[in-house]
């Protein structure tokens, strides 16, 4: 008998990739990423597709997919500002943030 079982186990992503990873999700879902919440899963996956985290390169399936979960049970919806978001708008959102984060960087830098 063979039971596939789920370790608990911490990984880190910078920051900084996480939009880029976002955005390549996003277009691996296609016009599913306007009614999809986002997500660690998403994130995680697209993580290891990418190659950011290989010590799980051995859970990516022949068809490129990744089997990996992120919550027991149920892969919970990702929150920010307090609100549940597609894959798409988390995008919108954080590069959102991103440009004003460098707008106001180039203001400070100008005073």
């Amino acid at each position: 008998m063979q039971i596939k079982v789920y370790i608990p186990q911490t990984i880190e992503i910078a920051s900084e990739y996480i939009p880029a990873l976002a955005k390549r999700a996003a277009d691996g879902l296609g016009e599913r990423a306007a009614e999809i919440s986002a997500t660690r899963g998403h994130l995680v996956r697209q993580a290891v597709q990418d190659g950011l985290l290989r010590e799980f390169d051995h859970l990516i399936a022949e068809d490129g997919s990744v089997d990996i979960v992120c919550d027991p049970g149920l892969e919970i919806p990702l929150e920010l500002d307090g609100q549940t978001l597609t894959l798409r708008k988390l995008l919108e959102k954080l590069l959102y943030k991103q440009n004003w984060g460098n707008l106001s960087q180039t203001q400070q830098d100008a005073a």
